[in-house]
């Protein structure tokens, strides 16, 4: 009898032992919140989601196509990082859901719609790639949610009616303390072509430095016809900028095309010579005709920063050469900037006054405006963002103290599974296999 017991005894552990075993390598899911398991799924997707935009930053910012993983961000190894803002990422689905339930909010019908609808095209054009990463539908349909969750938490607590509404009076505050109002013209620096040793030619550093000295004479010349002139009164000289561009553009078009023709005039006395010819006018022409497409960089980007009047409108907008940008709230980093560095001498200069301005890529005349004089009308058109702007980080801290409020539990073989490498080794195979077939 007590043998049999024995023996009760040991199968019954044995098979507790299995089942410990089986559940802690289950990796369907990578935590626990509470009494809810939360799909593996939805971790894969946010560590791709990143992944793919820090690889595109990548390639924007400093040109990297590959070797992605020796790279850092944010003083991390890209491995590391990537498995840390996924893992935050999860855990913040987590708590939001948990909030969102909690306070008893509810998506709205129309919402679920654009959910659903998200998916459909997404699952139409990428279904089989997420799926060979191991991303159901269902992770993919549970993420979109919970990134609109969080969306209604945000406004539950700081929108109209919320329980930390920002009035109005509020808005205006901050646009005053943090903003800065300018406009501004530039014209574009040339630099000196390079050989094939990469080193700029005697030859070309003389025809950058003359183009150069051409374009600060010009930027000169216009600012002394903006003295005097005040912020609003500003647009006039713009204005006359933008004649003088596209002037000079029908200008270095038609001297491009008068070379064309003598080119090809020639042509039909020497192969040679047409050749020579040709080439050497399209360069010229060329290096122009980019030079002054630059120039009007800064001029038409600050046209579509901050339109307050629809496009399609009969009104003209009254605000369609001047930026507004929040200065007061950048750090070091973006304060270091090229446009870190325009708006750090804005912030120094007084209104109604043109001011010559000069870094490595632009001669610039600047104009500071009052805040104040667009304050209410600017808070009231881009109420949203700006709500975003003042209270992200409140929200945040919010969010990070749910998270630790909740009884979160972490399947390590999950993560241990799901690497970032693993993740960008499935794509790479996906695409290579899809891109040959």
């Amino acid at each position: 009898m007590a043998k049999a017991k024995k023996i009760t005894a040991a199968l019954t552990a044995a098979l507790l032992c299995t089942a410990s075993l089986t559940a802690c390598s289950d990796t369907s899911y990578v935590m626990t919140a509470g009494d809810s398991k939360i799909n593996a799924g939805i971790y894969i997707y946010n560590e791709l989601t990143e992944m793919s935009y820090q690889m595109t930053m990548m390639y924007y910012q400093k040109g990297i196509k590959k070797d992605y993983f020796d790279q850092k961000v944010d003083g991390k190894a890209f491995d590391e990082y990537l498995s840390d803002y996924a893992l935050t990422a999860t855990k913040e689905y987590a708590a939001v859901v948990d909030k969102f339930n909690e306070l008893g909010l509810t998506l709205s019908d129309e919402d679920i719609k654009s959910i659903n609808d998200s998916i459909s095209s997404t699952w139409d054009s990428q279904g089989e790639f997420y799926e060979s990463e191991g991303i159901s539908k269902e992770s993919v349909k549970l993420a979109l949610k919970g990134s609109k969750m969080r969306d209604e938490l945000f406004d539950h607590y700081y929108a109209e009616g919320g329980e930390e509404a920002v009035s109005d009076d509020k808005m205006v505050k901050y646009l005053d303390d943090n903003y800065l109002r300018y406009k501004s013209i530039s014209f574009a620096k040339t630099k000196a072509s390079t050989d094939s040793s990469s080193s700029a030619t005697d030859s070309s550093t003389d025809s950058a430095d003359a183009a150069n000295e051409e374009a600060k004479a010009k930027r000169d010349e216009f600012l002394e016809k903006a003295q005097g002139v005040s912020f609003d009164d500003f647009d006039s000289i713009i204005d006359e900028y933008n004649d003088y561009v596209a002037s000079k553009k029908a200008s270095d078009s038609s001297s491009a095309a008068d070379s064309d023709s003598s080119a090809a005039d020639s042509s039909t006395t020497s192969d040679d010579t047409s050749s020579v010819a040709e080439s050497d006018t399209s360069s010229t022409a060329s290096d122009d005709t980019s030079s002054v497409s630059d120039s009007t960089a800064e001029s038409s980007s600050a046209a579509d920063s901050d339109s307050s009047t629809d496009s399609s409108s009969s009104e003209p907008d009254l605000y369609a050469n001047e930026k507004m940008a929040n200065y007061g709230e950048m750090d070091d980093s973006q304060k270091d900037t090229t446009n870190g560095k325009i708006l750090k001498e804005v912030s120094g200069m007084s209104t109604d006054v043109a001011t010559a301005y000069e870094d490595d890529n632009a001669y610039y005349i600047l104009i500071k405006g009052d805040v104040k004089d667009r304050d209410t009308e600017y808070a009231k058109d881009n109420h949203e963002d700006l709500l975003k702007e003042m209270k992200s980080d409140e929200f945040q801290k919010k969010l990070t103290s749910w998270v630790e409020k909740l009884d979160i539990k972490v399947n390590n073989k999950a993560i241990k599974r799901y690497t970032p490498k693993v993740v960008y080794d499935k794509q790479t195979e996906y695409y290579s296999k899809n891109n040959n077939s």
